[in-house]
Formats: C-alpha cells, structure tokens, sequence
C-alpha cells in the first residue's frame, strides 16, 4: 500500500551552515572596522615617531587597533564572532581603569591629548596643585571604563541570549544608548564641577594658579 512516507525525506542542512552569508558578513563587517581604524592608527605612529615621543592616548588607539586584529583572526560560529566582538569593549574598559594604577587618568590624558603644549603644561600645573581636578578627572575615569566593561558584558548577553541576525542592530542600539549615557553624565559633572570650582576639566586653560587648601 502507497504510503506517503515511503519517499525518503531530504535531509536537513546542518544548523552552522544555516548562518554561513550571516557568518561571512560579520567577518568582512569586521575586516572593515580594522582597516577603517589602521589609517588614524598608522598616521598616528608616524606623527609619535616624528616627534620622538608618544602620547598615552596615542598608544591607547594603537593598542585597540591590536586587539580587534587579533580577534579578526579569529573563527567560528556566529555567536562566537559575535561574542568575541566584545572584547574590544573589555580592553577598552580594562586599559582605562588600569590608567588609575600605572600613569594619570584617562580622563586626564585625553583632555592633555587635545590641547597644544602651552595648553597642556598649564592643565599639568594645575593637576599638581589641585586634589578637587584630580578626584573629577578620577571619578570621570571609573565612569568611562565601568561603561566600557557594562558595553562588553551586555554585549555578550545579547550575542548569547538572542536571534544572531537581531544581535549586531541590538548591539549598535545599546551602545548608541550607554554612550549618550555616559556623554551626558560627563557633560552635567564637568559643568557643575566647573561652576563649583571654577576650574575647566577639559577646558584648555584650567585658570587654578594656587594651592587649594
């Protein structure tokens, strides 16, 4: 007797290759972020050597730029490429908080990178005169890297928790959101702190002449 389940049925295509044009996206999506950040990067060594000096923030660049190499090297399935793209937020996080032990803050060596050398001696002045500057630009440090390493244990939630295809948009929202975020706090504590203190904690002429008692 004609059963219709006498013809055999096609065999499914394994699950990892269901992801496969997901999977290439990611890498070439991720392969473009690295060469986008090479050029600042490289442009940035030249400038150190020229000047036989580098700049904290310069090595902070160039150290990001080495990590999302290495984990461009990296393969596996798409949760793992995209789990292993928050690790970028983790070195982030993790070199911004280490500028608490080893040099100034990051905070600190971020507003010094921006500024020309008149500028920047000035704020140094003032850094080693001023507890109030160096307790701001501490507090604004420990903000920015917990920010970093909040993005990069977020980001694995979401690369382990939800659809592959809905995690880079998701990501792209919480991040855009987390940034606003810390921008915000950044920008109503500098200016409280300004008007408290009277002393700019990006400005390029923090204007504090003398000891604080």
């Amino acid at each position: 007797m004609y059963s219709a389940d006498s013809h055999p049925r096609p065999a499914r295509a394994p699950e990892s290759r269901s992801h496969q044009p997901f999977d290439l996206r990611l890498q070439v999506g991720g392969v473009s972020l690295t060469l986008s950040g090479a050029v600042p990067a490289v442009r940035m060594a030249v400038e150190a050597t020229t000047r036989r000096r580098m700049h904290g923030f310069d090595v902070f660049i160039i150290g990001m730029l080495a990590v999302r190499i290495v984990t461009s090297l990296l393969t596996g399935s798409p949760r793992v490429i995209l789990v292993k793209d928050a690790s970028l937020s983790a070195a982030a996080g993790l070199w911004i908080l280490g500028s608490l032990v080893v040099a100034k803050p990051f905070a600190f060596q971020a507003g010094q990178y921006w500024h020309g050398p008149t500028a920047a001696r000035i704020r140094e002045a003032a850094w080693s005169v001023s507890p109030a500057l160096r307790s701001a630009l501490t507090r604004l440090t420990v903000l920015w890297g917990g920010a970093q390493l909040l993005d990069c244990a977020a980001g694995v939630l979401v690369a382990l928790l939800f659809p592959v295809e809905a995690v880079p948009a998701l990501n792209r929202a919480k991040g855009l959101a987390l940034l606003c975020a810390v921008v915000l706090i950044t920008v109503s504590y500098s200016r409280r702190y300004g008007r408290r203190h009277a002393l700019s904690l990006f400005g390029s002429a923090p204007l504090l002449t003398r000891r604080e008692s």
